[in-house]
């Protein structure tokens, strides 16, 4: 017989979105993300309004090591074998100013990415929940030494 893996009770479940419907978990490939990546970069590029040099320039420095514009030609071919490290996903967020690639793979695996007054955002409604159950717990405690209390003042009465 299996057994249930442990979870702590005073941990509330942080759920911001639904998961996956069931249905696309079972299409076959649906995960493969190998010819998507080149568009989702080739479309930071559009969208941070530098070009191919100055993308590779910069994430040259924020990487302390040669990144080529041909490198970022060859990652946006549609060819066998030109694959985006995963080592420069954030040097080339930071060089495009943008998050669409992050957010492409987490899509995939049914996350989201918050950013800056989202994640913020995020993080109030946790508070607020965490006071919440807070709240709920105080009152259970306050519960019982009453009734603690009230026991104790009959067995004093009598």
């Amino acid at each position: 017989m299996a057994s249930k893996p442990r979870t702590e009770q005073r941990q509330l479940p942080l759920i911001l979105f639904d998961p996956l419907p069931s249905m696309e978990r079972e299409f076959p490939g649906f995960l493969d993300v190998e010819n998507q990546i080149p568009n989702v970069i080739n479309k930071m590029i559009r969208n941070s309004g530098k070009d191919r040099y100055s993308i590779a320039a910069e994430m040259s420095k924020y990487m302390d090591r040669e990144v080529t514009h041909h490198m970022l030609n060859a990652f946006t071919a549609a060819k066998e074998g030109n694959r985006f490290p995963l080592s420069f996903l954030p040097s080339f967020s930071h060089a495009c100013a943008g998050y669409e690639l992050l957010q492409y793979v987490a899509n995939k695996m049914g996350c989201a990415i918050l950013i800056g007054p989202e994640a913020e955002a995020a993080n109030l409604g946790w508070i607020q929940l965490l006071e919440q159950e807070l709240a709920r717990e105080r009152a259970k405690v306050q519960h019982r030494i009453d009734q603690a209390r009230r026991l104790r003042e009959i067995g004093a009465e009598q």
